[in-house]
Protein backbone atom coordinates (compact mmCIF):
# COMPACT_ATOMS: atom_id res chain seq x y z
CA UNK A 1 0.00 0.00 0.00
CA UNK A 2 1.22 3.52 -0.29
CA UNK A 3 0.07 5.93 2.07
CA UNK A 4 0.15 9.84 1.74
CA UNK A 5 -0.77 11.72 4.69
CA UNK A 6 -1.40 15.12 5.23
CA UNK A 7 0.83 16.01 2.86
CA UNK A 8 1.69 19.81 2.23
CA UNK A 9 4.34 21.24 -0.43
CA UNK A 10 5.32 24.78 -1.52
CA UNK A 11 7.59 25.09 -4.69
CA UNK A 12 9.32 28.88 -4.12
CA UNK A 13 5.92 30.87 -3.57
CA UNK A 14 3.41 28.53 -5.09
CA UNK A 15 1.75 25.75 -2.82
CA UNK A 16 1.60 22.66 -4.59
CA UNK A 17 -0.54 20.48 -1.79
CA UNK A 18 -2.44 21.70 1.35
CA UNK A 19 -3.10 18.75 3.69
CA UNK A 20 -3.67 16.19 0.98
CA UNK A 21 -4.40 12.27 1.55
CA UNK A 22 -4.89 9.41 -0.57
CA UNK A 23 -4.43 5.65 -0.31
CA UNK A 24 -3.42 3.15 -2.79
CA UNK A 25 -4.50 -0.47 -2.54
CA UNK A 26 -2.17 -3.11 -3.38
CA UNK A 27 -3.60 -4.09 -7.50
CA UNK A 28 -5.30 -0.85 -7.51
CA UNK A 29 -4.07 1.23 -10.83
CA UNK A 30 -4.77 4.72 -10.87
CA UNK A 31 -4.25 7.55 -13.64
CA UNK A 32 -3.09 11.10 -12.98
CA UNK A 33 -4.08 13.86 -15.15
CA UNK A 34 -3.73 17.80 -14.15
CA UNK A 35 -2.75 20.90 -15.98
CA UNK A 36 1.02 21.56 -16.31
CA UNK A 37 2.19 22.66 -12.71
CA UNK A 38 -0.57 21.33 -11.06
CA UNK A 39 1.86 18.90 -9.35
CA UNK A 40 1.59 15.32 -10.56
CA UNK A 41 5.45 15.07 -11.43
CA UNK A 42 6.39 16.36 -7.54
CA UNK A 43 4.01 13.58 -6.53
CA UNK A 44 5.79 11.13 -8.16
CA UNK A 45 8.91 12.60 -6.88
CA UNK A 46 7.87 12.02 -3.27
CA UNK A 47 6.23 8.80 -3.75
CA UNK A 48 9.89 7.67 -5.26
CA UNK A 49 11.53 9.09 -2.67
CA UNK A 50 13.06 11.38 -4.99
CA UNK A 51 11.29 14.72 -2.80
CA UNK A 52 10.47 14.65 0.75
CA UNK A 53 6.77 16.66 1.55
CA UNK A 54 7.40 19.91 3.63
CA UNK A 55 4.65 18.44 5.67
CA UNK A 56 2.59 15.26 6.18
CA UNK A 57 4.32 11.60 5.25
CA UNK A 58 4.46 9.46 2.59
CA UNK A 59 4.44 5.68 3.21
CA UNK A 60 5.47 2.51 0.90
CA UNK A 61 5.12 -0.86 2.39
CA UNK A 62 7.71 -2.77 2.37
CA UNK A 63 8.10 -5.14 -1.06
CA UNK A 64 6.21 -3.10 -2.78
CA UNK A 65 7.75 -1.59 -6.46
CA UNK A 66 6.83 1.09 -8.34
CA UNK A 67 7.40 1.67 -11.69
CA UNK A 68 8.06 5.49 -12.63
CA UNK A 69 8.92 6.37 -16.42
CA UNK A 70 10.75 10.19 -16.22
CA UNK A 71 9.30 12.93 -18.66
CA UNK A 72 12.67 13.74 -18.86
CA UNK A 73 13.61 12.09 -22.09
CA UNK A 74 17.56 13.37 -22.55
CA UNK A 75 18.61 9.87 -20.75
CA UNK A 76 16.91 7.97 -23.81
CA UNK A 77 19.45 8.90 -26.05
CA UNK A 78 18.57 6.73 -29.42
CA UNK A 79 16.43 4.53 -27.57
CA UNK A 80 12.99 4.12 -28.09
CA UNK A 81 10.21 4.46 -25.14
CA UNK A 82 9.62 0.48 -25.51
CA UNK A 83 12.97 -0.15 -25.22
CA UNK A 84 13.58 1.90 -22.12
Amino acid sequence: MIRLENIGKQNGRQLVFIEASASLQKGEKIGLVGPNGAGKTTLFRMITGQEQPDEGQVQVDRGVTIGYFSQDVGDMAGHSAVAE
